[in-house]
């Protein structure tokens, strides 16, 4: 029987001697493992583009925003957190990712009392500078050291109520950190005459970015301090022609010079607003999912132009309308790009976030930003 097996394989598959010691050899295969072989996932190496969408409309942002300027001009600015509150659930809330919005959960009443230590404590340190210097002076470091505290705060409030898919955003960035890239790099920046500013910058963001979350994921930051520098050194050219052109021009035609004065400033502008944005966006992941931003300088260059000149034509009532077309262009230039199944994701986080619970008032907690 064993020469016989032997020969009709031979019939399918010439087989040399060494082929068969080996077969003799190898152990047959259990059924159990055929099946979880065949039952066993693929990885999925398949990613897809989810991109932003906005749906408010400028009309619509008019109405909130004159009212939240007679109130808070009749209330002497008193009702700035609660306009604050409304301006952010109105963006949040037209801001949508795969049929979803965003929501702003804050309580106005712990910005009205972030403000209103802020504003004492200018209000003190103006007082005193005046009575006695040397107290204001030593009022003014106070301020300093304890500024990282306040910007941890702030910073953890806002994350902490914005949501999506009832999930909220985190951050848990600590006071020591806070103080090293918001006091001690600048403090080192300007006594280098600024060579490390661009260092200063990418720590910064580093910072925001690496100690946020999304429920119990924390994002992470590919980005490099010579990305950075990059972006700074590829912006000399455009820096000295510009002052070039101006220079020429003043000597020939002074009303010339200030109006090619401006529109290096707008370019400038543009180039680092777009450069900065999709570097930040496209260095961003959470596990394995990221962002794609595409800004492009001449089209924001652009819309910042013609939202400035309407603006100042309508003595400010346009800003309502160049707030909206700003902000839709920029959602229509991010995409999430989602590998896998970004539902199973946001499940996963809603199974963790609501078992583990999640802390949700904080008597230090407050918003001193506009």
């Amino acid at each position: 029987m064993l020469n016989s097996n032997r020969e009709i394989r031979a019939v399918f598959k010439a087989s040399t001697p060494e082929q068969e010691a080996k077969e003799a050899v190898q152990p047959p295969e259990k059924p159990f493992m055929r099946e979880a072989a065949a039952s066993a996932p693929i990885a999925a190496t398949s990613s897809s583009r989810i991109p932003f969408e906005f749906h408010g409309t400028g009309s619509e942002y008019f109405k909130i925003w004159l009212v939240n300027v007679i109130l808070s001009i009749i209330t002497l600015g008193i009702y700035s957190p609660w306009a604050k509150v409304r301006r952010k659930q109105y963006f949040y809330g037209s801001t949508h990712v795969q049929g979803a919005g965003f929501e702003y959960l804050a309580n106005p009443v712990k910005i009205l009392k972030g403000r209103a230590i802020v504003v004492g404590l200018l209000i003190a340190h103006s007082t005193v500078s005046k009575v006695v210097p040397i107290a204001g002076s030593i009022l003014s470091l106070a301020i300093v050291v304890i500024f990282p505290w306040l910007l941890v705060r702030s910073l953890a409030f806002n994350a902490r109520n914005s949501a999506a898919r009832n999930i909220r955003f985190g951050f848990d960035g600590t006071i020591g950190e806070a103080a090293k890239v918001y006091v001690l790099w600048p403090i080192l920046a300007a006594l280098t005459f600024g060579i490390l500013f661009p260092y200063v910058y990418f720590r910064q963001k580093k910072f925001i970015i690496e100690n946020s979350s999304y429920g119990r994921t924390r994002f992470t930051f590919t980005a490099s301090a010579r990305e950075y520098y990059g972006l700074v050194f590829s912006a000399l050219i455009p820096i000295v022609l510009g002052i070039a052109i101006v220079a020429a021009s003043s000597s020939v035609f002074p009303p010339a010079a200030f109006l090619m004065g401006l529109v290096v400033y707008l370019y400038l502008f543009a180039f680092f607003s777009v450069k900065t944005t999709n570097l930040l966006y496209n260095s961003s992941r959470l596990t394995v999912h990221r962002l794609k931003a595409t800004l492009k300088i001449k089209e924001y260059m652009l819309l910042v132009l013609t939202n400035s000149i309407a603006t100042a034509l309508t003595l400010g009532l346009f800003h309502p309308w160049a707030k909206v077309r700003t902000t839709r262009y920029k959602l229509e230039h991010l995409t999430l790009v989602a590998s896998g199944n970004l539902d199973s994701f946001v499940a996963k986080e809603q199974k963790e976030v609501s078992s583990v619970g999640e802390e949700m008032s904080d008597f230090l907690d407050f918003d001193f930003g506009l």
